[in-house]
Parts: C-alpha cells; structure tokens; sequence
C-alpha cells in the first residue's frame, strides 16, 4: 500500500487502535490496552568507582632500591625528606646490619634536617656508605662527615659554608633562637673536624669563607675517604 491509500484505524475516544502504529507514537502499545504506550523497563544502574593507581613509577622505583639498600637523597634537604630519609635508615637496620648506601646530592639544607639525618646514621648499628655526586653544599656536607664511609664521584663539588640564621620573635626570643643555632653549628663543625682529622678552628675559618672543593680537594682535605 502506498503513502496515499494509507488508512488509520481508530478507537472511539479517537486514540489509533491496537496493532496500528500512530503517526510519531515512541513507544509500542501494551497489548491488550489499546491507546496505552509500553515503556521501557529501566535499565538497571552498575556501581562503578575510580582506582587510581597506587604505586607510581617513583614509588616503584624507590621501593627497589630500598630492597638493595639503596637511598637516594637529592635537592633541598629539609625537615620532610629528613624524616623520610631517617625512616628510611631504620627500616633497614631492622632488617639486616648489611650496609646501607646513600647517594647524596645536596646543594641546599637546613642545618636541624641535616643534622637530623647524621644522627640517625650515628644511631643505626648498620653502616652507612655515603656516595657525593653533583653539588653538596654547606650543611648537607653533615650527612656525607657523619657516614662510616665516603665517597665521591670525579665531578663532584664541595662547598664548605657556615649556616645561615634567620629569625623573627622578641628579643628574649632572638637570643634564645641564637644560642641553638651556635650549638647546632658548633655540631656541625665538629662532624668535619672529626671526619677529616683537621682542627675545629681550621674548619670554622673554612666555613666562613666558604670554601670550595672539588672531589680531588675533597679527598685531600679528608672529607672524601674514595674516589668513584
């Protein structure tokens, strides 16, 4: 039948009647209810959730060098990688007193965080093998003075520097905030004057002129026990 010859049936209240299709009608009737639609059952609604990855590419590699006693230490070293380094040190001397190595690449640190990781290495029965590389400067050089052994790659720099002090507070504050910054330094001193067998004023004079060493100088001077 063409388009033209086309005919319709319709109910009494003029609602096409059942079987017959209506011009636009979306849905199919229910059969036996003439002019009602059949709706479609919904669709039942899955769970889904987002898993992120949780072991990066980092975290990964991290973690196999933890398994060969392995740290890296590398940028600023400030009080959360101190933390994170140090219980990384206890972690591995419960585990064995096999030697722990330490890749240290430090060209700014807090003193306290410095300090903090040299005595966590003081502390350990294990024995920490420090490996320099690229810059260690001022008092990240606690970390490699504090190590059982030393060394350093051929290109290595050493810059010897006295902490910085910066302070904010009352005057009672400042000169109490002062006198631990002297002890601290006076600590810190006192690690390189016994790693390297010189004076402590030596070492003072050095650290207040800043002086810089290459990784030859740096075994000349005893702060570097090898050369690698």
């Amino acid at each position: 039948m063409d388009a033209e010859n086309r005919t319709i049936t319709l109910s009494s209240n003029g609602i096409p009647g059942p079987g017959v299709p209506g011009p636009g009608r979306p849905w199919p009737e229910i059969p036996g209810v003439p002019g009602v639609p059949e709706r479609t059952a919904p669709q039942p609604i899955l769970p889904s959730w987002y898993e992120p990855t949780s072991i990066t590419l980092e975290r990964e590699l991290a973690d196999r060098l933890l398994a060969e006693r392995v740290i890296l230490v590398g940028g600023r070293l400030d009080d959360a990688l101190a933390n994170h380094v140090a219980a990384q040190l206890l972690l591995l001397d419960a585990q064995s007193n096999d030697p722990i190595k330490l890749h240290l690449s430090a060209p700014d640190a807090d003193l306290d965080a410095a300090l903090s990781v040299a005595a966590a290495i003081d502390l350990i029965n294990a024995p920490v093998h420090v490996v320099a590389r690229g810059t260690v400067r001022g008092a990240a050089i606690a970390v490699l003075a504090a190590a059982a052994q030393r060394e350093a790659h051929r290109h290595t720099m050493f810059v010897l520097s006295a902490p910085h002090f910066t302070a904010d507070g009352t005057a009672d504050e400042l000169a109490a905030l002062a006198e631990q910054h002297e002890r601290l330094a006076a600590r810190f001193r006192d690690l390189i004057a016994e790693a390297t067998g010189r004076p402590a004023d030596e070492v003072a004079a050095d650290l207040d002129a800043g002086r810089v060493l290459d990784a030859e100088e740096a075994q000349t001077y005893g702060l570097v026990t090898r050369l690698v």
